[in-house]
């Protein structure tokens, strides 16, 4: 096998690397995560409006996929909060009820979503996570945690709720707070109250496993389900059929685009847990083989009838925190979730429905990252605005429909941003005899180096956005200089690109310099710059002579042009 085809199979490094010592804490670990997520993937699978076992195939299939094709050590995937609601927005309408076609419509989009991984992942497109930023995610990830809870407030008040949105459930709670049922409100309290204790008090400790062991002891001993509280009942044993689900061309067409959603919200969500953890244990993943890794989990998931799946930072803390080493982890960890779905599913019969509301509750409270609101607020308003954007729409407009605005919206700014870009003209420090660089104020005159030379510094790309900007820029500095202008240089350092728009523009803007006896001269262009500006003509229009390696030679250049020919005056442009 090549070296290249290693790249692609992670895991056979680890093999042929594998250490005996690392066996016993990636063992330990493994066993921890599948304590973690025996809860929380019933939960999810509820979540994905399938039967909760469904969240332990998926699970199964995401654990053996990842740690056979993940880059990471430590990552551990399988169903996650902020997946399956953006699935069901897809398939609820095209299933109409039907809860086999439902099924099959949930494994079909993880298929898809995985396929789209994979292909990406060799295609070297693990860039695209930058499509989604950091205010967007946070803004979704808040909104998803809200609307997960509001989704669970029926089942913590044993209401049967009718509403579909955030609002109105809310809203239909408070109005029915007199039909609650009591006992199934005080159990989902308490199992609220200790799941937060626990999580800061005996952070290591499964937790949710507990509970779930405690609750059904307690339904059992007390009989709570002949008394009003909802139980989950018989769970099927076994593995499913390892198949690819059965879908139609429409439907393939039907989910391309949201499994496309899917895919890229996933892969931001995998690419930013991966990499953290790697930082932390000193190692570097593969931001290609990561969208691999991915793709594996959810075609993994699909074989087994599962849904989309992503990271799940908690288990992959959970893995971490416990020495976990390598991916044996998450194999260790399937094994387990297929030892219990064999032979130990009698287990949950009389697990109550309002502990997983509170596992559920519990676990996507986390996702509100409070600390980051805060953050954006501080630095920068106009993307703590768009985090709350992407809140609200999720839990008002729908979730397809938020993400593709809030990708707009956040590109729009970067435009916004790039075409008023800073700038800044160079000075000279007498006290301490050096160059420096200062911002421009447009109250006064002192805007040249030396008289007759403005260096001008435009720290962004030239582009139709902002060559208008830049232009007006030039011409005023030149216009309110104390004397006439012989020189216009600019420092081309942060100039590293220039399009066809700004190519004429800039052309233009010569030519009326020309016209004013004002030498245009660059400084310090980067080869890409060179290379697009001798294409454009700007190399010839301008002069080769004009161009300069370094700031420093421009300004020996200007001085001594300035001693061979007496200054010249400059008009302002009509």
């Amino acid at each position: 096998m090549t070296s290249g085809w290693r790249r692609y199979f992670p895991f056979l490094a680890i093999v042929r690397t594998y250490q005996t010592a690392w066996l016993r804490p990636d063992v330990l670990a493994g066993v921890t995560v599948f304590a973690v997520l025996v809860p929380s993937a019933l939960a999810y699978g509820e979540l994905a409006g399938l039967a909760p076992v469904a969240g332990l195939y998926a699970a199964v299939g995401a654990m053996l996929g990842y740690a056979l094709f993940g880059s990471s050590r430590q990552a551990i995937l399988g169903p996650d909060a902020s997946l399956p609601l953006l699935m069901m927005a897809a398939i609820a309408p095209l299933a109409a009820g039907d809860m086999a076609r439902y099924a099959a419509l949930a494994a079909t989009t993880a298929l898809l979503a995985g396929a789209i991984c994979v292909a990406a992942g060799f295609l070297r497109f693990g860039f695209i996570a930058n499509f989604i930023s950091q205010p967007i995610l946070t803004g979704y990830m808040a909104g998803i945690a809200l609307t997960v809870i509001g989704g669970q407030l029926g089942r913590l008040f044993g209401i049967k709720v009718q509403a579909d949105l955030f609002f109105s459930q809310v809203l239909e709670v408070v109005q029915r707070l007199g039909e609650t049922q009591l006992l199934t409100f005080v159990i989902g309290a308490a199992s609220i109250a200790l799941l937060f204790y626990g999580k800061r008090r005996w952070p290591r400790w499964p937790g949710p496993l507990l509970l779930m062991a405690a609750t059904i002891a307690l339904v059992t001993l007390l009989n709570l389900d002949e008394r009003g509280v909802a139980v989950v009942g018989s769970i099927p044993s076994g593995m499913p059929q390892i198949a690819l689900p059965r879908f139609s061309a429409g439907d393939f067409f039907a989910l391309l685009v949201p499994s496309l959603s899917i895919a890229l919200i996933a892969f931001t969500d995998v690419l930013v847990n991966s990499t953290s953890f790697a930082a932390k244990n000193k190692y570097r993943v593969d931001a290609d083989q990561e969208l691999i890794g991915l793709g594996a989990a959810n075609i993994g998931s699909s074989l087994l009838g599962g849904f989309p799946v992503s990271s799940s930072s908690a288990r992959t803390a959970v893995a971490d925190s416990m020495g976990g080493r390598t991916q044996v982890v998450g194999l260790v960890a399937a094994l387990l979730c297929v030892v219990f779905l064999l032979f130990l599913t009698g287990l949950l019969t009389n697990l109550p429905l309002v502990t997983l509301a509170a596992i559920l509750i519990v676990a996507v409270w986390g996702l509100i990252d409070f600390a980051q609101l805060r953050w954006l607020y501080r630095v920068r308003r106009s993307e703590f605005w768009l985090a709350m954007l992407a809140a609200f729409g999720v839990l008002t407009v729908g979730l397809l429909q938020t993400i593709l605005l809030a990708v707009v919206l956040s590109l729009l700014g970067v435009i916004a941003r790039m075409s008023r870009p800073h700038d800044a003209v160079l000075s000279h420090d007498a006290a301490q005899d050096l160059f420096v660089e200062r911002e421009i104020d447009p109250r006064t005159t002192d805007v040249e180096l030396l008289p007759g030379l403005i260096v001008y510094r435009f720290d962004a790309p030239l582009f139709f956005a902002n060559a208008p900007y830049f232009l007006d820029r030039a011409r005023a500095l030149i216009d309110s200089a104390e004397h006439p202008v012989r020189w216009f240089l600019i420092n081309a350092e942060p100039i590293v690109d220039v399009d066809a728009t700004a190519a004429a523009i800039f052309m233009e803007f010569d030519a009326e310099m020309d016209e004013r006896h004002i030498q245009i001269a660059i400084a310090r262009a980067g080869e890409p710059l060179r290379a697009m500006l001798d294409r454009t003509g700007v190399t010839e229009r301008i002069g080769e002579a004009f161009f300069f390696p370094s700031l420093h030679g421009a300004i020996q250049a200007y001085e001594i042009s300035a001693t061979a020919a007496p200054p010249v005056s400059t008009p302002p442009a009509p």
